[in-house]
């Protein structure tokens, strides 16, 4: 018999770490740019795995990440395909 394998797991977070889309309440900085995210503009929120810190990005830095990301995922599915 097999084991119940649950929910399946994602490499971008679990519930109570995901990154999260937020409308700033004041100015933000950009953790990657350094460039302003003014209050009422959307940000994303990403928590620090094994701390209470948080990273925040401005839209277009996260589109980049994820991006960069994406292809880094495509990489490694290659490598578990046998494909280099």
């Amino acid at each position: 018999m097999t084991k119940k394998r649950g929910r399946c797991p994602s490499l971008i977070g679990g519930t109570h770490a995901a990154p999260r889309i937020e409308q700033t309440k004041g100015k933000r900085t950009c953790k990657r740019c350094d460039g302003e995210i003014l209050k009422d503009e959307r940000c994303v929120v990403v928590p620090i795995p094994g701390s209470m810190g948080k990273r925040v990005y401005c839209c277009v830095c996260i589109r980049e990440i994820v991006a960069q990301s994406r292809r880094d995922l495509d990489g490694f599915e290659k490598l578990l395909d046998g494909s280099k």
